[in-house]
């Protein structure tokens, strides 16, 4: 893509109070891609990759372009952790991350990271061709491309790298915030230094496309959406034309080369996907990235009025997510009571239905639905991150705290996890579990210095016990070590 960035290696220990060990990252048969030699790692090691990639981050947080939905997150996280299965995954965990734009875009950042527009999501029609766009993302990280033209770029000090994909990436999320972010650094001179080559794209079509075919998904997907993007900016002028098709190598020829191997079988998935799932996470996305809820309203109004259409399930789902955020709690309940009938176990509808009982102050039916649900989906994410934030601004904090611990060890890079857990303790008065949780959750966003006013302020805690501050004062000392800072202790004791 227009300014796919790449990633690299080093996953965060998170363990602390909570004495929490990250997940390790599944096996599983991986392609054998071409070996291109490593001399990335000569200039440009882990350390600096994972720094990147969390500054980069944290610029994007800054603008408020990424969007922290649990359910979407985790339906692009489904579909690409399917893919990544077959990838190398060069020691790092994946992290997919959905960006508040409605430019048609996807990029990824050093460390694994690998963003997709809403814009991108609302523009493809079939789960594939989404597909086909994580699996190419996927195989730009993979290959290392990014990081491999960085390394060759003898000239491109970290700090410069730095702030060329900072603004690079705010482009690809967004065109005004990358505009801004260019004009105030040396971005714009030195991009060019790592832009992808025409060789990069077509190894990143060729593996993208063998990635697809292994965990399922029709080949075809990728060559398919770019003939689409395409056509829609056939005639029109260049500016309007949308951004992905001015950075990489033309359709046509990109979908000969693809077609030229789509032989490759398309492997029978063991468990079918979920159609519903890729409809309605597109609705979610509509509403959630909309600036005109009420437009959104009287044209979602206006197509019930006409008897519907052929995603009448998602055009409902919708309505109600929109009805909510207008305030229009009743008229949203009865749009879910109509859903549920239709798929009483569909845990997207059970999880808004009790949102919907919490916002009208109906805390008993609320916690009834979440129950219920949890009966169901003992083990899901998106209930432990909608149950666990309602447990934690209105019921029981400490019970918040057990629904969403284990979820600490299996996803150690989710920052909105953090947050959550983070909101939770201070309610609970657990102050070092707050501390430790929130220096978690600004260190994923690349903000080193407050995630170390975190740890300070959580060893002055008087109700420590030894193990807890020995994990505090570990972590601690990895963070003064990446930002660089000198920790007197230390200078003592070595100084002769």
């Amino acid at each position: 893509m227009r300014y796919r960035l790449i990633s690299l290696s080093l996953s965060l220990s998170l363990s602390l109070i909570l004495a929490l060990s990250p997940a390790a990252p599944a096996t599983a048969q991986s392609i054998r891609l071409p070996d291109m030699g490593d001399a990335s790692q000569v200039d440009f090691g882990p350390d600096e990759e994972q720094k990147l990639g969390l500054e980069t981050m944290r610029k994007l947080r800054e603008r408020d372009l990424i969007l922290d939905d649990a359910q979407l997150t985790e339906y692009i996280n489904s579909i690409g952790q399917s893919i990544v299965t077959y990838a190398d995954q060069n020691g790092v965990p994946y992290t997919f991350f959905m960006v508040r734009d409605n430019d048609i875009n996807a990029f990824a950042l050093p460390h694994n990271f690998i963003g997709i527009n809403v814009g991108l999501l609302l523009a493809t029609q079939r789960e594939d061709e989404l597909a086909g766009v994580l699996a190419h993302e996927i195989a730009h990280v993979s290959q290392r491309h990014i990081v491999r033209a960085i390394a060759d770029s003898k000239r491109m000090t970290l700090p410069l790298a730095a702030a060329m994909l900072a603004g690079a990436a705010l482009a690809a999320a967004s065109k005004q915030a990358g505009q801004a972010a260019m004009m105030g650094s040396l971005a714009a001179s030195a991009q060019h230094q790592i832009s992808f080559t025409r060789v990069n794209e077509q190894e990143a079509d060729r593996v993208g496309s063998q990635l697809l075919a292994k965990a399922g998904f029709d080949p075809r997907g990728m060559s398919d959406f770019f003939v689409k993007l395409e056509r829609q900016g056939s005639g029109e002028a260049r500016n309007q034309i949308p951004e992905m098709l001015l950075t990489h190598p033309r359709p046509a020829n990109r979908v000969a080369d693809t077609q030229d191997r789509v032989e490759i079988p398309v492997l029978r998935r063991n468990v079918p996907r979920d159609g519903k799932a890729y409809e309605l996470a597109k609705a979610r996305a509509l509403v959630l990235a909309t600036d005109d809820n009420r437009t959104l309203i009287r044209n979602l109004e206006t197509v019930q009025a006409k008897g519907g259409s052929a995603n009448d399930l998602a055009d409902r789902y919708a309505y109600a997510l929109a009805l909510r955020q207008a305030g229009r709690y009743d008229e949203a309940q009865q749009q879910m009571t109509r859903l549920l009938k239709s798929d009483p176990d569909r845990l997207t509808f059970r999880l808004e239905a009790a949102e919907i009982a919490l916002a009208k102050g109906d805390r008993d039916q609320a916690w009834r639905l979440f129950e219920e649900a949890r009966q169901l989906y003992p083990d899901d994410f998106t209930l432990a991150m909608s149950y666990g934030r309602a447990l934690a601004t209105q019921g029981d904090p400490k019970r918040a705290l057990k629904l969403l611990q284990p979820h600490l060890r299996r996803r150690p890079n989710d920052p909105a996890l953090y947050a959550a857990y983070a909101q939770a303790a201070q309610r609970a008065g657990d102050l070092a579990a707050t501390h430790a949780t929130m220096a978690e959750y600004h260190y994923l966003n690349g903000e080193v210095l407050p995630a170390i006013e975190q740890l300070e302020l959580g060893l002055k805690n008087p109700g420590l016990s030894p193990n807890q501050e020995a994990q505090l004062r570990a972590r601690l000392k990895q963070f003064k070590a990446d930002a660089g800072v000198v920790d007197p202790a230390l200078s003592k004791r070595t100084t002769p």
